[in-house]
């Protein structure tokens, strides 16, 4: 029912219309069949009209097909492209913790080979309609010729439609299986895509990667997929097997129950003769069937959902982008990170201090003490376990509340990437505003802002994060949160930063939030925050 209901949003009358022409060109199809029978004992003098029939009925064949996979096609089309947008709208929409639950390789797959697996199976639709309507109008013909033999090929039939989707159901749960395992494949492709200098500066680090997990994990797709696609063959050459077995009965067998005319016999054998190849292929949309089910309940699983209407975001500035900033406020705030692969949660907490406008707060800390954990509570992208937030004043409880405690912050978090175009801003004022900052960010020598682009991206990792810096600056958001953002810097523009950046910046009135390790630099802040082990130890001044 979910796969239908995809099927007619995004097919619609296309897809409606794929039917009629597909059920049309099948039984013109069969119609042809019957009168080649016909013709076997036809006069002479009627093989002229017989001919005009049969060029009649093969330009309706000709043109039935056509419609109905072109139509599809398109339908195809549409589908692909506006339920990749949909997902994304949603994938963007929804909590942080379930998008990183999910996992960027899940991610990637859903939206790609996921969906081309709908569509995929929106394409071959056509083909099964048609061939569907040939074994169907086959058997009619058949249902004319002797109602017993006609039952008989039924119930024959429906043997071999049951021998076909038992295993072929067994090969469904092991291509789910594949799916998983390719998941992991995408993880380990996209790691090599973006580790490409430290594998090729290591002949051994490149070594295991590529035999010690990156190969293993394809062996393990390929295998799963060989074995999905073995038992497909088995079953789908075990069902021609039974087809062909339907042909010997009405040779070999039937004869000695049933007496039936020469011309009859010669019919029911050019009827299920006819039939076999369309069954067979008919035969094939199950296996397609079932990927597309099993790509649809991906989605469900991902907390995606195909059949749910997700609107472009509204033009200009969010709830609350453009609002005052007076206090953001902690009180007794936990977070908590779900057990995973039979280890405890990681507890951050609890947090209780403020943070007023025009401050500038460091917050330091080893590696995995909650920096971090701490700033996507700050910024709104997690929700706390427990305790309360407030700004300026208000308490936030809600996902609304959270939306306009993000639409206060502005944030550069390691391993952001950097886009072509500065996003969100017109043409013009991308154009004024990030010329002037990429003078301020000593950039301007290398880069041009024409409208929205970069004249290039081809810059150190350094500089590519300046300009990361720049589209968080553009945005003009009352609050700057920069996590290790100095740590990619060279000396002389770290001192910059801290020295001409950051006093600057509070003087047009934002509040900066910097996660840092820089301890040299601790006398720029108003107060440093210090955590270790996931809670907060000093919150004292600078």
């Amino acid at each position: 029912m979910k796969l239908w209901r995809i099927l007619a949003r995004y097919g619609g009358w296309r897809l409606l219309a794929a039917i009629v022409a597909g059920l049309g060109a099948g039984l013109a199809l069969a119609a042809l069949m019957r009168l080649i029978h016909r013709a076997l004992t036809l006069p002479a003098d009627a093989a002229g009209s017989a001919a005009l029939e049969f060029v009649g009925l093969l330009l309706a064949y000709l043109f039935g097909t056509l419609i109905a996979q072109q139509s599809l096609n398109d339908a195809a089309e549409r589908l692909q492209w506006e339920l990749r947008l949909r997902l994304l709208r949603q994938a963007l929409a929804a909590p942080l913790r379930q998008l990183e639950r999910t996992g960027f390789p899940r991610l990637m797959t859903l939206l790609g080979s996921d969906v081309r697996q709908l569509a995929d199976y929106l394409c071959g639709l056509p083909d099964s309609v048609v061939n569907l309507a040939i074994a169907v109008g086959c058997f009619v013909y058949m249902a004319w010729l002797s109602p017993p033999v006609f039952v008989f090929n039924v119930v024959f039939i429906a043997l071999a439609a049951a021998c076909y989707l038992v295993p072929e159901r067994a090969a469904q749960r092991i291509y789910r299986r594949a799916a998983t395992a390719w998941d992991k494949h995408i993880g380990q492709l996209t790691y090599a895509l973006q580790g490409l200098r430290s594998l090729l500066l290591s002949r051994p680090r490149r070594r295991d990667f590529v035999e010690g997990h990156f190969g293993p994990t394809g062996g393990v797709v390929r295998e799963f997929t060989r074995r999905s696609r073995f038992i497909h063959v088995l079953a789908e050459r075990g069902a021609e097997a039974m087809v062909l077995g339907n042909v010997a009965c009405l040779l070999f067998v039937l004869p000695r129950f049933v007496d039936l005319p020469i011309a009859t016999t010669t019919g029911l054998l050019l009827a299920a003769i006819f039939a076999r190849q369309p069954l067979k292929d008919s035969l094939d949309i199950l296996p397609r069937t079932q990927r597309a089910r099993v790509a649809i309940d991906r989605m469900h699983e991902a907390g995606l959902d195909p059949f749910v209407e997700t609107p472009p975001e509204p033009l200009g500035p969010a709830p609350g982008e453009n609002g005052e900033f007076r206090e953001l406020a902690l009180e007794q705030v936990t977070f908590r990170y779900e057990p995973d692969h039979e280890q405890s949660g990681f507890a951050c907490g609890p947090f209780t201090f403020r943070i007023r406008a025009g401050e500038i707060v460091f917050v330091v800390g080893g590696n995995g003490s909650g920096k971090t954990t701490l700033a996507k509570l700050l910024c709104g992208l997690y929700p706390p376990e427990s305790g309360r937030i407030l700004l300026d004043g208000q308490p936030i409880t809600d996902e609304a509340g959270r939306a306009g405690q993000r639409a206060r912050f502005a944030a550069v978090f390691p391993g952001d990437p950097l886009f072509e175009h500065v996003l969100g801003r017109a043409p013009a004022e991308a154009e004024q505003r990030g010329g002037a900052l990429l003078r301020e960010l000593r950039l301007d020598h290398k880069v041009v802002l024409r409208g929205t682009e970069f004249s290039t991206t081809d810059l150190s990792q350094g500089q590519r994060r300046r300009l990361v810096l720049l589209g968080a600056l553009l945005e003009e958001r009352p609050v700057l949160l920069l996590d290790e953002w100095a740590a990619d810097q060279d000396p002389e523009f770290r001192i910059f930063f801290y020295d001409q950046i950051v006093p600057e910046l509070r003087a047009r009135g934002r509040t900066l939030i910097l996660i840092t390790h820089d301890d040299r630099y601790f006398n720029r802040a108003d107060r440093v925050l210090k955590l270790e082990g996931g809670a907060l130890v000093d919150n004292g001044a600078a």
